[in-house]
């Protein structure tokens, strides 16, 4: 009798080490994702940004404009993304951006 208890109670404990990994793993496939589509929204928010800059300068007529880099802008805009999905808010320096636009 005292073997099956041993067999039966090594499975469970197997089933549930198994099962916590197998969750982790979940986790963390997910995090990365997310920060991966993060990662590619925000590169492409900071690439569109500087498309609309130039053609605004095009069409203005201007000769100079200031661009920032694209990786800057990007990191920006990471951190941004990340404020909206965590809190449902952007974060505090966003703020200055938004009095700016009004």
């Amino acid at each position: 009798m005292n073997i099956w208890i041993t067999v039966v109670t090594s499975a469970a404990v197997g089933v549930v080490v198994s099962s916590a990994i197998t969750l982790l793993g979940q986790y963390l496939e997910r995090r990365a994702r997310r920060n991966e589509l993060l990662m590619t929204k925000a590169l492409e928010m900071a690439i569109r940004k500087n498309d609309v800059t130039m053609k605004a300068l095009e069409l203005s007529g201007e000769g100079r404009a200031h661009l920032s880099d694209e990786v800057i802008s990007a990191e920006t805009y990471m951190r941004w993304l990340k404020g909206l999905l965590d809190a449902g808010r952007l974060p505090p320096d966003a703020d200055r951006f938004k009095r700016n636009s009004k």
